[in-house]
């Protein structure tokens, strides 16, 4: 019974394409509550700030410039019209352009309902109709519950990086995520 209202539960997540539909100011400003939440601050490697005033200008200006942005995919969960989770794909320039790097973001009171899985899925199939070849990630090392879901979806860990990141006064290791989309006669081993 429990299974079966969670399935229902995780059918109910919208993922929308923001280059397609135009989020409004509050889903902006929800992005920017997801980011900025202290517990998703524990695992989040690239802080642009930690006021959310600040990240909600921010998002609006990214959000802006997105829909003539080739290089981004970004891709917003939605449940019951709250957004909860979101998911970036960065392609890297020049003789990287078939690579895209994902982050994926989902806020604490959804965690462990399935919800980054979809969005990861999800992320997965524009980066192939867009033509990539490749998907990278990265994330603390410790941050099992990303590992999970990468793992889950067809990621291989690549590599760790020792005393990467300083987070407060300690140094944590980085996991390196990698997925090839392409086929056999496009990739090498």
């Amino acid at each position: 019974m429990e299974n079966a209202i969670l399935r229902e539960f995780i059918m109910s997540l919208q993922i929308v394409d923001a280059k397609k539909c135009l989020l409004k100011n509050e889903e902006a400003m929800m992005l920017a509550e997801i980011e900025t939440h202290p517990k998703v601050r524990e695992y989040d490697t690239d802080v642009h700030t930690n006021n959310k005033s600040e990240m909600y200008r921010l998002f609006k200006k990214f959000l802006k410039t997105l829909p003539s942005n080739k290089k981004q995919i970004f891709l917003v969960g939605k449940l019951n019209g709250k957004v909860i989770g979101f998911l970036g794909i960065y392609r890297e320039s020049k003789r990287m352009k078939h690579v895209g790097v994902v982050g994926i973001t989902v806020h604490p009171d959804y965690w462990n309902r399935g919800f980054g899985t979809n969005l990861l899925e999800a992320g997965i199939e524009h980066a192939r109709k867009e033509g990539l070849l490749k998907l990278e990630a990265d994330t603390l090392a410790k941050n099992k519950a990303m590992l999970r879901i990468a793992e889950k979806v067809g990621f291989k860990r690549e590599g760790i990086r020792k005393i990467r990141i300083k987070m407060g006064e300690r140094y944590e290791d980085e996991a390196l995520l990698g997925m090839v989309l392409a086929s056999e006669r496009h990739a090498t081993s």
